[in-house]
């Protein structure tokens, strides 16, 4: 940034992802409305900038060289801006975009934060807008007229800074110098804001029009937002809208509701909802909890209904206001009859028994941005321990040792993990069969470019980066997406990573602690923006494939050809996904013996969710259900098992909630912006006919946002707690863990650990059958297979496994497929953990004693 002023946060304010506002803000002096779909490539000289348009005119794809090139904000969502007003951009700009059509690029455009190409995107064309883009507020193509919640918390401010900021070679190989480049860039970001705020720079402030003083205001309140300074961020959001009433009246509406979540977004700060959330997040709220202090949501009230007296019909912000009368307690009846939502648009069908949160009392006191969670023994002591990490650059890496006795003590520095900072998605493995699991840690997802972690586990309570050893330090990638499989039954684990700003890594296990990419030679080097991937045997071949779920088209679906390749098999099984893929998983949803493939949408709209709790016409594509039909085909049946709604999920992932042996799914909702506030879903399994939302009476519904989620019986009772890293991408939007303890249910159960030795170690793509019988001698199927279940959010490798009641264990069946064996075993007593080793003729009992969450802290 150095050199280059306050002004090109002006400019980025019309051109790139820093726009906040809909192109209908712009003062009514403007030329009359013309709009195109645009795509940017921003480098940092002329001569660069010319040599990419001389690769265009050859044949390169735009949107391929802006995710390699461009140094603008856009650049992961292939420079795609969304479909912008003309009249909003500065002058130069639109004259470099005369007369371009359809496909064509514009000449070389100096502006404030480089040299810019442009491309015009057919509008007829899928074109799908960076997620953390405010232009993509605007009208889609490719999605009709679906509402994209406002960027509201400063997140794209944030990634702006960082883009530009001048950073030393290799910066991102260092988790360290990562974090260091942030808190520098966002130093000189609000520096740079207060310069052109400060008297001396009155006389520049002077000459510049309403429009972007308005702007800058609102570009320093979102770097302030960001860092969780919302008094000094409302003020500037206030000195916006003042600015908008007096000379810009296109743009109060959307500054109104700004500065309505803003004073949401401080009263649920000042009143320690985010640290200490209790029952005051849980939405609905119950009638007699309300904020202790309710000035604040009073005003976001008075903002929201100024709006909504203009726009009566705007969903979103009734949402809105419905939770801000929610935090006085004058919900349902104290908000106007025209923009109540009623209280059955919340309400469970069924009763499952209420979960409680236990977080604080077993000393899980993790406070994080949005983040990953791994629950498993990772000691080696029989007990699930528990490690977090933080999408926030500086946020640490946490390791809970598991206490035996209901808490958790923190052994980070002990581990060796103290310098392990920032880290959106973490999973645990064995990458070398040594019986000791080790930690992956994905950083740059929806960001720049990050080196990720291999952390090998040292089987005496220790972890050691071996990250550069591995050879999976370098090139950097923007990815939180990964998957642990053996591609070939080597009995060493491959590691599959779905990347943002490349192509998708297959790297190869080669046994000495190294690992080989072979993508290319593999078939599964699509490039793509990558959120989800995961590994699963469909065809039940012995083979793993693996599906990659999509932010921008089509997924992938690679079927294993067993000689270390692939062959996509998409269209052809029809599973092509909702277009906009998240968190993705293969589980056997109907016990049928055929893994079937979920997968979640990701729209960046609340007027969408809510349009789900009232039951209204969808503009947006659904979560995805797709039913194996056991002939390398699939069938959708996302609406025959009550699934065709849309939520915003981040984290996901799937446990047996009341032990019938069906497998449920919890989702954490979430976006960078302060006003995405929808509540978690727990989704229950009727024995495989339809899902049904038991989120109010269970006690689930977190309004705040959800990321790694994990299923795991953390007091040893014989039911799955729910386990929930929470906390948005921003250090203002931070938020402590959930763990909401499973009130219990009666069913039986039984848990197997399995230990492979021609297999990996770790077991992970072995499958389970267990067959059962009940007292007239009719039988039923329960499948398993070994992995530790979503892709945001790492459940144990020890398979937890609900039997329903009064039935008996008439066979247990274990399939190794890297060496093609299975074993029986029979008159298996329930209620237990048991292991299981490849080969053996016998298991073992683990003793296991149920405890007490919360141990002595609880009693009490």
């Amino acid at each position: 940034m150095k050199g280059r002023g306050y002004a090109w946060i002006l400019v980025a304010a019309a051109l790139t992802g820093v726009r906040l506002l809909s192109q209908s803000a712009q003062p009514s002096t403007q030329p009359a409305a013309q709009t195109l779909t645009l795509r940017i490539i921003v480098t940092t000289s002329a001569d660069e900038a010319n040599r990419l348009v001389d690769r265009i005119h050859k044949g390169e794809d735009f949107a391929a060289l802006a995710r390699s090139e461009s140094i603008d904000a856009s650049a992961s969502a292939g420079g795609l801006m969304g479909r912008l007003d003309l009249a909003s951009l500065v002058p130069n700009v639109r004259q470099a975009l005369a007369g371009i059509g359809p496909g064509q690029i514009s000449p070389v455009v100096q502006i404030p934060t480089g040299f810019a190409v442009f491309q015009v995107v057919n509008d007829e064309a899928p074109a799908y807008s960076n997620p953390f883009s405010a232009a993509s507020i605007a009208a889609s193509a490719a999605v009709g007229s679906v509402k994209y919640v406002p960027d509201i918390g400063g997140l794209s401010e944030a990634e702006a800074v960082l883009r530009d900021f001048p950073k030393p070679a290799g910066w991102n190989q260092d988790p360290r110098a990562i974090c260091q480049a942030r808190q520098d860039s966002l130093s000189i970001g609000v520096q740079t804001f207060d310069t052109f705020f400060s008297p001396e720079a009155e006389r520049v402030r002077r000459g510049r029009p309403p429009f972007e003083l308005m702007q800058a205001n609102l570009g320093l309140a979102q770097l302030l937002a960001y860092q969780g300074q919302m008094g000094r961020a409302i003020e500037n959001y206030e000195k916006a809208y003042q600015l908008a009433a007096s000379s810009v009246q296109a743009a109060v509406p959307q500054v109104e509701e700004m500065l309505g979540v803003a004073y949401l977004h401080r009263a649920a700060m000042d009143n320690g909802v985010f640290r200490s959330p209790g029952d005051l997040c849980l939405i609905p709220l119950r009638p007699a909890l309300s904020y202790p202090k309710t000035a604040d949501s009073e005003k976001a009230i008075q903002h929201f209904l100024k709006y909504l007296d203009g726009k009566p019909d705007e969903l979103e912000v009734r949402w809105l206001l419905n939770l801000a009368y929610m935090t006085i307690g004058k919900y349902p009846d104290g908000v106007p009859a025209a923009y109540r939502i009623p209280p059955t648009a919340f309400r469970s069908a069924e009763d499952i028994g209420r979960f409680r949160d236990v977080a604080p009392e077993a000393g899980l006191n993790v406070f994080s941005t949005a983040g990953g969670v791994i629950v498993d023994d990772l000691a080696g002591t029989g007990r699930f321990d528990v490690v977090t990490s933080s999408f926030y650059s500086c946020g640490p890496v946490r390791y809970f040792g598991n206490n035996g006795d209901g808490t958790f003590t923190e052994r980070t520095a002990a581990a060796g993990l103290a310098g392990q900072v920032g880290g959106l998605n973490i999973v645990q493995t064995d990458y070398n069969n040594d019986g000791c699991k080790d930690i992956l840690v994905m950083r740059g997802g929806w960001e720049v470019p990050q080196r990720r972690s291999l952390l090998r586990n040292n089987c005496n309570g220790t972890f050691t980066d071996v990250t550069a050893a591995s050879g999976l330090a370098s090139p950097a990638t923007s990815s939180q997406t990964a998957v642990w499989t053996d591609i070939n039954n080597d009995g060493l684990l491959d590691l599959f990573v779905g990347n943002e700003d490349t192509h998708a890594q297959l790297f190869l296990n080669k046994g000495d602690g190294r690992f080989e990419e072979i993508s290319h030679q593999a078939g599964v080097d699509r490039s793509s923006f990558a959120k989800g991937v995961t590994a699963g045997d469909f065809d039940n071949d012995g083979f793993a494939d693996l599906y990659v779920s999509n932010y921008d088209g089509t997924n992938f679906l690679y079927r294993n050809n067993h000689n270390n390749t692939f062959t996509e098999k998409t269209l052809a099984a029809g599973v092509p996904g909702p277009g906009r893929g998240f968190a993705t998983w293969f589980f056997d949803y109907d016990n049928d013996g055929w893994p079937d493939l979920f997968m979640s949408s990701y729209f960046l709209s609340v007027d969408e969710s809510a349009r789900t709790y009232l039951g209204l016409p969808h503009n947006a594509a659904t979560l995805k259900l797709y039913r194996n039909n056991g002939n390398g085909t699939f069938k959708d049946v996302t609406k025959a098992v009550g699934l065709d709604k849309v939520f915003m999920p981040m984290g996901a992932n799937f446990g047996d909630i009341d032990n019938d042996g069906f497998l449920d799914i919890y989702l954490g909702m979430g976006s960078p912006s302060y006003a995405a506030l929808l509540p978690h879903v727990l989704l229950r399994n009727k024995e495989g006919q339809s899902f049904v939302d038991v989120t109010a009476s269970s006690g689930t519904g977190e309004l705040h946002k959800g990321h790694g989620v994990a299923f795991a019986d953390l007091d040893n009772d014989g039911d799955e707690d729910i386990v929930a890293e929470i906390g948005g991408a921003t250090p203002g939007d931070s938020h402590a863990m959930r763990v909401f303890e499973n009130p219990g249910n009666g069913n039986d159960w039984i848990s197997l650990r399995l230990v492979g030795v021609k297999s990996n170690r770790a077991a992970i793509g072995t499958r389970i059958k267990l067959t059962l019988e009940d007292d007239k001698g009719a039988t039923r199927a329960i499948y398993r297979t070994v992995g530790s279940g979503g892709s945001f959010g790492a459940s144990p490798l020890e398979q937890h496994i609900g039997l329903g009641k009064a039935a008996r264990i008439a066979d247990i069946e274990i399939w190794w497929p890297a060496s093609n064996t299975r074993q029986h075993f029979a008159g298996v007593d329930k209620n237990q953990v048991i292991e299981i080793a490849e080969f053996g003729s016998g298991y073992q009992k683990v003793e296991r004693k149920p405890i007490r969450l919360g141990g002595a802290k609880r009693a009490q």
